[in-house]
C-alpha cells in the first residue's frame, strides 16, 4: 500500500482464517520502507506524464513493489509462507462520479519479480457498479470487525464506513485529512507534525 502522503510502502503479512462463516485475522509482520527521493518525484508528478510515460512508469513501478516486497519476505524469514499478495498501488486518478480510478503498479510485474499469485485493482468494480472505489476497506470491516457500526478512515483522504444492517455497508470519501495536514507540517520545515504537537498547540475551531 502506498498512500498519497508519499512517506513510503507500507507492507504487512497477515493470516487470515475462514471458519463457518467466522473471520479471523492476525498481523504477523509489518514495515514501512520510506521512500527515496526520486521515487516521491516519480510518483508526485505522475498525473502530469504522457499516456507512454505514464504506462512506463506503471510498469516500473510495479517492479519495484515486487522487489520491496522480496526485501520484505527475506527481512522477516516469510520464505514459502506467502500464499498471496495483494497490492492496492498508488493512486494517481480517481473520479468515482465518472467511474475511473487508476492505481500505479503493474500487477504482472509485480508476479514477475516474487513469483507469487497476485492481486491488484482492487478499486475498479466497485466504480464499474457506481460506487466510491473504496471496496477493502467496508469489504475488512464487514468481515473482521463486524461487531462495530461506524468506521472512520484517517488517510490522505479521510472516508467513513457505516454498517446499514446485515450486508449492506455504506461507505464514502469525506474530505482530505493527512494530505492537507503534510501540507502544513512542510510550511513549517516538517515532514509531518510528530505527535501531534503543532495541531495540540493550537485552538479548537
Amino acid at each position: 500500500m502506498s498512500g498519497s502522503s508519499l512517506d513510503g510502502l507500507d507492507i504487512v503479512f497477515a493470516e487470515i482464517e475462514e471458519n463457518g462463516g467466522k473471520w479471523r485475522y492476525e498481523i504477523i509482520h509489518a514495515d514501512c520502507y520510506p521512500y527515496e527521493k526520486n521515487w516521491v518525484e516519480k510518483l508526485k508528478n505522475a498525473t502530469s506524464l504522457s499516456a507512454l510515460d505514464y504506462q512506463l512508469l506503471h510498469t516500473e513501478y510495479g517492479h519495484y513493489l515486487g522487489r520491496q516486497v522480496n526485501r520484505f519476505i527475506e527481512a522477516k524469514g516469510l520464505q514459502y509462507k506467502v500464499a498471496l499478495v495483494g497490492s492496492h498501488g498508488h493512486t494517481t486518478f480517481h473520479v468515482p462520479e465518472k467511474k475511473m480510478t487508476a492505481q500505479l503498479g503493474d500487477g504482472a510485474a509485480i508476479a514477475a519479480e516474487t513469483k507469487l499469485p497476485v492481486v491488484t485493482d482492487l478499486r475498479a468494480m466497485d466504480l464499474a457498479l457506481g460506487g466510491q472505489g473504496a471496496p477493502i476497506v467496508p469489504i475488512g470491516e464487514s468481515l473482521l470487525l463486524g461487531d462495530f457500526d461506524y468506521f472512520l478512515n484517517i488517510g490522505g483522504i479521510a472516508n467513513i464506513s457505516y454498517n446499514a444492517g446485515p450486508g449492506s455497508y455504506i461507505a464514502f470519501d469525506v474530505c482530505a485529512a493527512n494530505r492537507v495536514l503534510n501540507m502544513l507540517a512542510g510550511k513549517a520545515g516538517k515532514e509531518y507534525d510528530e505527535g501531534g504537537r503543532m495541531a495540540a498547540s493550537g485552538s479548537i475551531n
